[in-house]
């Protein structure tokens, strides 16, 4: 029996939960294991879209691996795969530029090995569009305008393109159909998510509520703080989203359909036009959906949809305005009447809202730092016609880091040797820790649901019993599957080795709270199909926990089975 500590944190309580931890499974004869069997060896590969354009943004073909220098945390790496993709087709790789014919002077490095390619020459390159529609902060009308669009646009989908559509309410994320390629199925899905409901109005109707219509001028910024759980939800759900979506092979392509993740800035001056150093740092952020999606090969075109929120809560508008009444006649929102005195100094045009700068700096930092477009204002019309002609011609590289797993962000530079170009990539990678991942992937399954790859976990539960005011007491056994754990040889010894993750739940929209840790297990081989091993633990909870969520991950901390358990179901003392 092996003993370890569990540190967990619910709401503002730090608790800490003893575990014992006991191995029951049938013994089985050790086989001969290989050599290599047993060793971690992770050999996951990053992609690296690039875009190459010249002087004039043309599109620049005809490169080829060694006029590219690819760095990592500012040192360069080798390219380990290239290939260059035109109108949705491999094409054969350029001769490499002579580099002169003189020999290598002595003790000169040799040169590296020409990279793979991902795909051969006339060999079709599908891409997979993943097409994700934020109905948190979305206005029914406005929102299938462009869903009309793209519905409209289906055409443009080559043979060998994919796509999948999904929606969030504010709870749940909602596969409304999976990958395909068949149009009339997508369309048909389209149907279904326009007739979906939006919660847009309430969000408005949220911000509108600390004051009436003048105040809600004077005090814009304040008003959007009632949004931000709003947003922090909205994040886990798209991280969700991509980490609960198998793709096919292919480029990976998120289209995300938002209006509602501007940010709240400090209150404006009665003078002088709105500062941007008042708009909170949207990179910091937005980070985990940026980096989710650079991890995951995923490149963002962020689709911003017309939205209330940018109208209904507006800036100071006395310093951009003369002093004549203005009525805003909105037809999701009703009117408002102002009288508003002149402010000479500042330009009659100016009467742009710190939410709609906001929303433009949040969706232009999500799909620049993964080698995208943002499209804003009304790019929403042509929206993926103009996200196919940028994703059908590209340079597809790629190059397998050294995983540490440490949990370590990497700095990801693409630079172009000739003269005169630039070029468009995503900007970076995170080396995720397996507590990390396994974390991240169980609180997806909050959200998006169980795979079929998934197992089920029985979890018994003892007698919940109060320990003092604020806190109660829990003893459970988690019987965890032998097979959602790893199998390895350690010394000639064999163990499972994996992660667990616990989270604790209040009220339904509450942030749950994690704590995740490595598990291993002594073994006398491999265990047959059915084992289970046991984990025993006995938890402490604050006063307003309500559900526990457990979750097994093996390698890279991928979930293999996780169950949940209603605290009404419990017997008490």
């Amino acid at each position: 029996m092996k003993t370890f500590v569990i540190s967990m944190l619910a709401a503002a309580i730090a608790t800490v939960a003893t575990v014992a931890t006991a191995a029951r499974i049938a013994p089985a004869a050790s086989p001969a294991a290989p050599s290599s069997f047993g060793e971690s060896i992770d050999v996951r590969v990053v992609n690296v879209e690039a875009v190459v354009t010249g002087a004039k943004g043309v599109r620049v073909p005809g490169l080829t691996a060694a006029d590219f220098r690819l760095l990592v945390d500012g040192q360069e790496v080798p390219i380990d795969y290239f290939t260059e993709v035109t109108g949705g087709q491999a094409v054969a790789a350029a001769p490499a530029p002579a580099r002169g014919s003189e020999a290598p002077a002595q003790g000169a490095a040799t040169a590296p090995a020409a990279p793979a390619a991902i795909a051969s020459p006339g060999e079709a390159v599908g891409t997979n569009y993943l097409v994700y529609i934020d109905d948190q902060f979305s206005i029914r009308p406005r929102r299938n305008l462009v869903l009309d669009k793209l519905k409209a646009d289906l055409g443009r989908l080559g043979s060998h393109d994919r796509m999948s559509i999904l929606s969030f309410d504010g709870h749940k994320v909602t596969r409304l159909i999976d990958w395909t390629g068949d149009r009339k199925a997508l369309e048909a899905a389209f149907a279904a998510a326009e007739e979906r409901p939006t919660f847009g109005l309430l969000a408005v109707a949220e911000a509108r509520s600390d004051g009436d219509g003048s105040q809600m001028v004077e005090e814009s910024g304040a008003a959007i703080v009632s949004l931000g759980w709003g947003i922090e939800i909205g994040k886990r759900a798209v991280v969700a989203a991509m980490r609960g979506t198998p793709t096919p092979p292919g480029r990976k392509v998120m289209l995300f359909l938002n209006g509602g993740w501007g940010l709240p800035d400090l209150p404006q001056s009665d003078t002088g036009a709105p500062s941007a150093v008042n708009q909170p740092e949207a990179a910091k952020i937005f980070a985990p959906v940026f980096e989710t999606a650079n991890l995951l090969g995923y490149t963002l075109y962020t689709i911003e949809v017309p939205n209330a929120l940018s109208l209904g809560i507006s800036n100071d508008v006395r310093v951009a305005t003369p002093a004549t009444p203005l009525t805003f006649a909105m037809s999701d929102l009703g009117r408002n009447e102002v009288v508003l005195p002149p402010n000479p100094s500042i330009p009659q045009e100016f009467i742009t809202t710190s939410f709609g700068r906001s929303l433009h700096e949040t969706l232009e930092v999500m799909a620049n730092e993964t080698g995208g477009k943002a499209m804003l204002n009304s790019a929403w019309q042509n929206a993926f016609e103009r996200v196919t002609a940028d994703t059908s011609s590209y340079y597809w590289l790629g190059f397998t880091p050294q995983w540490k797993a440490d949990g370590s962000r990497h700095k990801i530079s693409l630079e172009v040797r000739r003269p005169g170009l630039t070029v468009r990539s995503r900007s970076g990678f995170s080396d995720l820790s397996r507590e990390t991942e396994a974390q991240v992937q169980a609180e997806s399954l909050l959200l998006y649901g169980a795979s079929k790859s998934e197992r089920p976990m029985k979890v018994n539960a003892g007698l919940l019993r109060r320990v003092s005011l604020l806190r109660r007491e829990l003893p459970v056994t988690v019987e965890v599957p032998a097979d959602a754990l790893v199998p390895q040889v350690e010394d000639g010894v064999w163990s499972l080795v994996g992660t667990l993750s616990v989270a604790t739940l209040g009220r339904t929209g509450e942030e749950p709270h994690w704590r995740t840790l490595p598990v291993h297990f002594k073994s006398n081989g491999i265990p047959p199909a059915g084992a289970t091993t046991n984990v025993q633990t006995i938890i402490k909870l604050p006063l307003s926990t309500r559900k526990l969520v457990f979750a097994v991950g093996g390698e890279h901390g991928a979930v293999h089975a996780w169950t949940q358990l209603d605290l009404q179901t419990v017997g008490r003392e």
